[in-house]
């Protein structure tokens, strides 16, 4: 005998619409985006330190990225917003949704916010608007979000935003450098 779990609440795919919070316009990344995600993030190695990803050396680097984001813009379950300042509508950082489980409901959020803007509550507002549309609009039941441990600054972010610790575990990247990073794990349930 087979048992099956039926979930009767299907995730209502939307895609990276445009979102709006008190201070940024969350929208899909742009072509002129690029010098922006250079500057700001992807060429500064305080920014990487703590996240899956390596320097970008220069802005050819980064337009490669930003092109495949854009191209991923396409399917409806590709979730990536650039974070952009209302007041002078610079991108100054980015969030976005990973191994997302369609069945389970469930989906991986991460962010990343230009250092010359650290400790300006930006990652929580984003992080906290982000959620909403997730589980409210979309469906999502359950969230994980994970920061490096020595990153306490990000974990005080996730527990602003209503996340709870779950356990400290080892996570492997792959990509262009495969590597292990000590990771703490929080979570949102609606």
């Amino acid at each position: 005998m087979h048992l099956f779990i039926c979930n009767n609440r299907s995730l209502r795919h939307k895609g990276t619409v445009v979102l709006e919070t008190e201070r940024f316009v969350l929208r899909q990344f742009q072509l002129k985006d690029v010098h922006d995600v250079f500057v700001n993030w992807a060429s500064d190695m305080d920014s990487a330190k703590y996240n899956a990803w390596n320097v970008h050396e220069n802005e050819n680097e980064t337009n490669m990225y930003v092109s495949e984001w854009i191209d991923n813009y396409k399917k409806n379950n590709y979730y990536h917003w650039a974070i952009v300042d209302k007041d002078d509508e610079e991108v100054i950082g980015s969030i976005s949704v990973s191994n997302i489980k369609n069945r389970k409901n469930y989906c991986e959020i991460g962010y990343t916010v230009a250092k010359k803007r650290w400790n300006e509550g930006i990652a929580t507002e984003v992080l906290i608007y982000v959620i909403e549309f997730l589980t409210i609009d979309v469906g999502f039941e359950k969230l994980h979000a994970m920061h490096d441990v020595r990153n306490m600054a990000s974990g005080r972010v996730m527990e602003k935003a209503g996340m709870f610790f779950v356990k400290n575990q080892r996570r492997m990247f792959l990509g262009g450098q495969n590597f292990i990073m000590n990771c703490s794990v929080y979570e949102y349930k609606k």
